[in-house]
């Protein structure tokens, strides 16, 4: 039990450090840094030498009691700026699945659906020509090339018009309804903690490593709110700031990918095994099945339903 104790505090122990500590740290030497320098010289390194060689030359400093306490005080700040980059983080998250019915999430949805609606257009446009182009046997060699560049720029955009602000919010609806579809299931959210008690060990530990992959890439976008907010006293930052923003965002979308498809896999494949430890008859299709659990869980049945319609 004791070896068991000292493993976990060790494995918690490190993932403080990396996913808290460190980024933590880094930002505050941009911090201190941007604050030195200012707008005016942003680049003018030796002003951070000059900086440090004051320190170092404080009687303070050469205090060992008082180098201890500096050293403690800075892993702890790093610490709580690394929770406030994990507050933005959930934030932002939630923001994922926010339905767009709302200003300022509604205008973000009618802006993508207006992008997708003129890449649709121009797409339609070009293959009407390439149909024209072949009826008169003419090439339609550079149209066709012309037109698979046009579908990829509106695949760039999402494979089919936004229902959401953002395109993991698209990729969550996909999931929601393709699991009704083809399982039966109207209701995942509903579903999916009785499902998770009988999935084996090694798809559970994908979906949660999946689940926290996301939740990384979430945290990327607060860090880079946070060095956006160091752009006020040093506008460099704002640089360092959309670089990791940019990387969140490719981040978010393969995690978010992975961990949809995950989902999925674990609807096909064990859905069948939720509604044999639920007792439910054997149903005559998939979708059958899946309509008998949902109803099972929401404490009522189609035909309750329908008597309820009447």
């Amino acid at each position: 039990m004791n070896t068991f104790l000292v493993e976990l505090a060790t494995r918690l122990m490190d993932r403080w450090l990396t996913a808290l500590v460190a980024p933590g740290l880094l930002w505050i030497a941009v911090l201190v840094a941007g604050t030195r320098l200012g707008q005016d010289t942003p680049f003018e390194l030796d002003q951070i030498n000059d900086w440090l060689d004051w320190l170092t030359r404080q009687p303070a400093l050469q205090t060992p009691a008082v180098v201890i306490l500096l050293a403690v005080t800075t892993v702890l700040a790093a610490g709580s700026v690394g929770l406030l980059a994990g507050a933005l983080g959930g934030l932002v998250e939630r923001c994922w699945a926010l339905p767009g019915a709302l200003p300022p999430a509604a205008w973000l949805l009618a802006a993508r659906r207006r992008r997708w609606d003129w890449a649709t257009r121009r797409l339609r446009t070009t293959v009407l020509h390439a149909v024209e182009l072949e009826a008169q046997r003419a090439d339609t060699g550079r149209t066709d090339a012309l037109a698979l560049r046009r579908q990829r720029q509106r695949v760039r955009l999402g494979l089919a018009r936004p229902v959401r602000p953002s395109r993991i919010g698209d990729r969550y609806v996909r999931t929601a309804e393709r699991v009704r579809r083809v399982n039966g299931l109207d209701d995942l959210a509903l579903v999916w903690p009785r499902l998770w008690t009988v999935l084996p060990d090694s798809l559970r530990t994908e979906i949660a490593g999946a689940r926290g992959g996301t939740s990384d890439a979430a945290r990327l976008f607060g860090w880079s709110m946070l060095y956006l907010a160091i752009s006020t006293w040093w506008w460099p930052a704002a640089l360092l700031g959309a670089v990791v923003f940019a990387v969140a965002t490719v981040r978010a979308r393969s995690t978010t990918e992975n961990l949809a498809a995950l989902i999925e896999t674990a609807v096909d494949l064990h859905s069948a095994d939720l509604s044999e430890r639920l007792g439910l008859p054997t149903a005559h299709s998939r979708v059958a099945a899946g309509h008998a659990i949902t109803d099972q869980l929401r404490g009522s049945s189609s035909r309750d339903n329908a008597r309820d319609a009447h």
